[in-house]
């Protein structure tokens, strides 16, 4: 097969968990389909995202800004198809939430949650009026669509009224590879680097309103009181949330115990998981929670939410909260801090359950499932 995969969304740094998938995706796909061929559709932004992937991976740079959204857009349902015809593709895989409406080839899309029907509250008026017409009709044209988890399905069937076959789940992964328990040296050298403290509550998220700062604030205001040397330092990109979450730091008197340190290069990441005494992820709405894997991964205790699809991530390798209770993430931080014996547990099953998702089978679903859908020929 020729499959073009539609990466035009793509804004690095700024995306989130959607473009560790899009380039673990690219970089196992050749993997997985050997023999099949594989063209990706770059923005001007990412055109050097895809540098160094398989020979069998053909990069195409499209004159276009992600940046500019509406103008992508309308490349994505105008010039795209076209490209897609012209290449010769016997499919088409959007990688981020919209696709063509109409398309002579075979169309697949990602939609990775339905986050602007779950959580309407974090869009604006308009945006979420365009952002649902935009993205019902992705799903309606699309021969079939992606999504990472059982809750995402149910979701989208329910919202969208797909039949059940024509909406997969397929999995995301970390990089064991990449995340994996890293040395001493290693780990001296970042704390270095950005200055972390000696002891440290991770958390790694958009600033988003869904992402809970506010609560995890709290929690760790109360967790101070029996813990006073841990610090607490986030990661992620500075959206428009970001001013209120600083506002908050300032009114419970926590400056200079939270550390920000932003949107930083992924080379970084797995060393700062590495330095963390534990992960925590109370957020109120993920459509799969990759953060999750990775801490696991890379030998840190997670406490994370106890909403789905995290609990169908994280299965019996973390400790699970009520992230609608600051008393409750408190409570879940205190456990992993105070007992070694439930320590050496979330760590040991987080290696086992980390393992048990890999980047290939996601490739290999997202082929197989393509594949099904071609051999049947059917369109809508």
């Amino acid at each position: 097969m020729r499959i073009g995969v539609n990466a035009l969304y793509l804004l690095p740094g700024k995306v989130g968990g959607s473009e560790i998938y899009v380039r673990n995706l690219v970089k196992w796909l050749p993997r997985a389909g050997k023999g099949d061929e594989f063209i990706i559709y770059v923005n001007r932004e990412s055109a050097g995202v895809f540098e160094e992937i398989p020979g069998a991976v053909k990069v195409v740079r499209c004159n276009v800004s992600a940046s500019n959204r509406p103008a992508r857009i309308l490349y994505e349902q105008t010039v795209l198809p076209f490209l897609a015809a012209r290449h010769r593709l016997d499919a088409l895989l959007s990688a981020g939430m919209t696709g063509p409406f109409v398309s002579t080839v075979p169309s697949f899309t990602m939609i990775y949650d339905l986050q602007h029907v779950n959580q309407p509250q974090n869009f604006g008026k308009l945006y979420l009026m365009f952002l649902k017409s935009i993205i019902y009709m992705s799903a309606k044209r699309a021969d079939a669509v992606l999504t990472l988890s059982e809750k995402s399905k149910r979701d989208i069937l329910k919202h969208y009224h797909l039949g059940p076959e024509r909406v997969v789940v397929t999995y995301l992964a970390s990089d064991r590879t990449v995340f994996s328990g890293r040395g001493i040296e290693e780990v001296k050298a970042i704390r270095k680097k950005y200055g972390l403290p000696a002891s440290f509550a991770l958390y790694i998220a958009s600033s988003l309103p869904h992402k809970n700062y506010e609560r995890l604030l709290q929690a760790f205001k109360i967790e101070k009181a029996s813990h006073k040397e841990l610090k607490l330092v986030l990661i992620g990109a500075r959206d428009y949330g970001h001013d209120i979450i600083k506002k908050k730091i300032e009114e419970l008197g926590l400056v200079g115990e939270v550390v920000f340190l932003g949107w930083l290069p992924f080379e970084d990441i797995p060393v700062i998981y590495s330095a963390a005494d534990l992960f925590v992820f109370p957020s109120l709405h993920e459509g799969f929670g990759i953060p999750v894997l990775e801490a696991m991964a890379s030998g840190v205790p997670v406490v994370c939410s106890n909403i789905e699809p995290l609990d169908e991530v994280a299965g019996n390798a973390a400790r699970l909260v009520d992230p609608l209770s600051a008393e409750s993430i408190a409570k879940g931080m205190s456990d992993v801090l105070d007992s070694r014996q439930l320590r050496g547990r979330l760590v040991k099953d987080g290696f086992e359950r980390a393992a048990s998702f890999s980047w290939e089978k996601t490739a290999k679903d997202t082929l197989k499932a393509i594949s099904a859908r071609i051999g049947k020929g059917a369109r809508h």
